[in-house]
């Protein structure tokens, strides 16, 4: 598509997802993200956030993170 080939862009490598009950749950996995040595936050996308319009996404919300693992697992794989 629109990476020229370039692999460097690519950002969605392996898709996850986490479900949280209770937002200070949320909260706290990210701020453990933040902490972690081998993770780096790319892009964060709020949709929490009280200025979001819900209805851009049809009024679904969530939080969504870019992370690159920069682990030697990771490495070995030829994803840093």
């Amino acid at each position: 598509r629109g990476y020229e080939e370039d692999a460097s862009r690519l950002l969605d490598v392996s898709r996850q997802s986490v479900v949280f009950r209770h937002l200070r749950s949320l909260a706290a996995a990210l701020a453990l993200i933040e902490q972690d040595e081998e993770v780096s936050v790319l892009r964060v996308k709020n949709r929490l956030d009280p200025d979001y319009d819900g209805a851009q996404s049809g009024g679904f919300r969530n939080v969504s993170l870019n992370l690159q693992i920069m682990s030697g697992d990771a490495r070995g794989l030829g994803l840093d």
